[in-house]
């Protein structure tokens, strides 16, 4: 695997590390949680702030993965950009790291809500 593709994988991995619990399918039809709560507007707006400084992170650690030596320092860069990553998301205005990882969580299956961030993203 790439050090790239580690630095995706660690992100996805962070991402979801951040999140108060993560369902596997299977709990997720068993679960009587309720659904989501709705996107406002003022969230997507704090969402994709706050998903940009994750981004420049991940852009920053992408180079320094690629330049690790061995696994125990890729491990150790790896650990570092989530760190990074949580404290971008927890120091962005209006939004909290829960509702910032149900967004993104949102966003991975609802064609809607993906195509809303992305238009976002890219003003």
């Amino acid at each position: 695997m790439s050090n790239a593709k580690k630095l995706a994988t660690a992100i996805t991995v962070a991402a979801l590390a951040i999140a108060p619990v993560v369902m596997t399918p299977a709990m997720a039809k068993q679960a009587t949680a309720p659904a989501p709560a709705p996107v406002a507007e003022d969230e997507l707006d704090a969402f994709v702030v706050a998903y940009k400084d994750v981004i420049a992170i991940e852009e920053k650690f992408v180079v320094r993965l690629e330049e690790a030596s061995d696994e125990a320092e890729e491990q150790a860069i790896i650990s570092e950009a989530q760190a990074q990553m949580t404290q971008a998301v927890e120091e962005a205005p209006e939004i909290e790291v829960d509702r910032y990882v149900e967004i993104l969580q949102l966003a991975q299956t609802d064609p809607d809500l993906q195509a809303e961030l992305t238009t976002k993203l890219q003003d």
